[in-house]
């Protein structure tokens, strides 16, 4: 094997490895992406609850009947 065949090998062999590296880091980036995407839908999801909880206490009734009473002690 002479030293241009060589120097071919080396230099096939490290784009070859460049390759392979980038492939394993790229499914690592799609992975990294799955957790980000489980962890914003739990917090979409304690939102929502939350959302839930306020509106449940807004459209109540004494919510409404403490508003007027509030409203009559801030006009004295």
């Amino acid at each position: 094997m002479n030293p241009f065949e060589m120097v071919v090998i080396i230099v096939a062999l490290g784009i070859l490895g460049g390759i392979v590296k980038q492939y394993f880091d790229s499914r690592g980036d799609i992975e990294a992406s799955g957790k980000e995407r489980q962890r914003m839908q739990a917090r979409i999801d304690e939102m929502e609850n939350r959302i839930r909880v306020l509106e449940r206490i807004v459209t109540d009734d004494n919510y409404d009947l403490k508003r007027q009473f509030r409203d009559l002690d801030d006009k004295k």
